[in-house]
């Protein structure tokens, strides 16, 4: 079991100083209360995503760009793809500032965003890379972003490319451990669908017992649960890898994929 350090790749972005501060960062303080550790007594990889999500509305809320404004227009953000790689532990009790920033797009469809995690001595705790979509909620589908958006990613921001672990195109081989979720209508956001970190909480389910905590992550949500849907989260194991699907019983549809290193 890790506690204060991770595997060498995490290891590597640990020996890395945070950088500086982007124009449009977003700094938020954390600590670790004793409900948001597990077994090692440290923040788990949901309770870091958790604190990522609240950083993310925060800092888009200051821009102008927060769910509440956007919800008045029938518009709102949804995460399609979360990248984390984690490079030290914090135990409960122990402090974290969570860095973001809007840090460029994919085409007019996708805005992607940094986040880093700072801990008491400024060392490098976790990064991350995600993509969100910009959803006209009446209509029900993905909208353009607009072009004023560019203006929040001035020339130089940086960007965190963390590579590709294979979450996106995750197929399972065979099943080699399972758990079966009932959703809750306490699972559900603001957009009255499950909360993402909630497929995070499912795919550890499903993992093996004796895998340790996971160092690093690429999920992607592909599509929403909601109360009352039966769930399937499957897992396959090979190594110090593990690939995770979410599927929906009544029709197999696959919700979230991820794979995760350990």
């Amino acid at each position: 079991m890790k506690d204060s350090s991770a595997d060498s790749s995490a290891g590597e972005a640990a020996e890395c100083a945070p950088p500086v501060a982007p124009e449009n960062g977003f700094d938020e303080a954390f600590t670790v209360r004793s409900y948001e550790t597990g077994l090692t007594d440290h923040a788990t990889l949901p309770t870091l995503c958790n604190y990522m999500q609240e950083a993310a509305g925060l800092s888009a809320e200051s821009l102008g760009w927060g769910i509440r404004r956007l919800m008045d227009g029938g518009l709102t953000w949804m995460l399609s793809r979360l990248c984390v790689r984690i490079a030290r532990r914090v135990p409960a009790g122990g402090r974290l500032v969570v860095r973001t920033w809007p840090s460029g797009t994919k085409g007019r469809l996708v805005a992607t965003r940094c986040f880093l995690g700072i801990g008491d001595g400024g060392e490098e705790v976790m990064r991350a890379h995600s993509e969100w979509l910009y959803v006209d909620i009446r209509a029900q589908r993905i909208a353009k972003l607009p072009e004023s958006f560019a203006g929040l990613v001035p020339e130089g921001t940086p960007e965190f490319d963390l590579g590709d672990i294979g979450g996106k195109f995750a197929k399972l081989p065979e099943v080699t451990s399972a758990a079966e979720i009932g959703v809750r209508r306490s699972d559900l956001d603001l957009n009255g669908h499950v909360n993402n970190v909630h497929y995070v909480e499912w795919m550890l389910e499903a993992a093996p017992e004796d895998a340790g905590e996971p160092v690093e992550m690429d999920i992607v949500f592909r599509a929403a649960a909601k109360a009352g849907d039966r769930l399937e989260s499957e897992c396959f194991r090979e190594g110090g890898r593990t690939l995770h699907l979410i599927r929906r019983k009544t029709d197999g549809l696959v919700l979230a994929s991820a794979a995760m290193r350990w």
